[in-house]
């Protein structure tokens, strides 16, 4: 996956708690397309310990990713707005957090 910078203009708006495997909602781990990923949005997944796998796909029916990021502890990975994707723990031990970044326009209802 290309590495994707947010633009250096957006606002953080908001942060997830710490969530483990059994602490995050249980729709992260399915294929979704959500508010943080509508336009202008772009989340940033932050692993405190363990790892995650993004996988980006298409659409909502494509068997198949096609983009996958692995983030380690001490890493974190940018996801491009509007995409259908799902999330991965790779070890029972991992922890993460999400931030959101928005246009400023989108916030100003531009």
């Amino acid at each position: 996956m290309q590495r994707i910078i947010i633009p250096a203009n957006y606002i953080h708006t908001r942060s997830t708690p710490f969530w483990d495997k059994t602490t995050a909602p249980a729709s992260i781990w399915k294929r979704h397309l959500d508010a943080g990923t509508r336009q202008g949005v772009y989340p940033r997944l932050s692993v405190l310990r363990g790892a995650i796998c993004y996988y980006g796909y298409a659409d909502a029916d494509t068997p198949e990713p096609n983009a996958t990021l692995l983030i380690n502890a001490g890493e974190f990975g940018v996801f491009p707005p509007e995409t259908w994707h799902n999330i991965e723990a790779m070890t029972d031990d991992t922890v993460f957090s999400v931030d959101f970044y928005v246009d400023p326009e989108i916030l100003l209802g531009s």
